[in-house]
């Protein structure tokens, strides 16, 4: 298999580790099936079978916004309508638990202005990084 061009690993600075920590605990370990592979005082990654990696590690305390040069947003695959209503309820619950963890930004929703048969939900990390879960058939 050719992995010329495929992303390595994302690697996301964060305001506060611990938070940081807990929210992508749960989203990338128990939601997406990532495994952590490393904790060090440089900070945490994250990797899936397939080799993609996620790298959270200490920031400053400049807020993000989405809109600013640089990272607008991070979007997940998610293979059905059915999975991402799953998951919107179980981040829910997570946020209903741990709300300066972030928030939904947007319910599932069919999107037609990005493809047919889009649909997905929006929320974000502690720092207000703007992450989404996506079904798409056409992808």
């Amino acid at each position: 298999m050719n992995y010329t061009g495929a992303i390595n690993h994302i690697s996301l600075s964060c305001s506060d580790v611990i938070k940081s920590r807990a929210f992508y605990h749960f989203f990338l370990v128990d939601l997406m099936g990532y495994k952590q592979v490393l904790e060090a005082s440089y900070g945490i990654s994250y990797a899936r079978k397939t080799g993609e990696k996620i790298f959270i590690s200490p920031g400053n305390t400049t807020p993000h916004h989405k809109c600013n040069p640089g990272l607008h947003h991070l979007a997940f695959s998610v293979g059905t309508h059915d999975e991402i209503d799953k998951f919107h309820k179980k981040i829910v619950s997570f946020y209903a638990s741990h709300p300066e963890l972030g928030h939904i930004l947007d319910a599932p929703a069919l999107y037609p202005e990005y493809g047919p048969h889009y649909y997905a939900v929006f929320f974000t990390d502690p720092d207000g990084i703007k992450l989404e879960l996506a079904f798409s058939k056409d992808l």
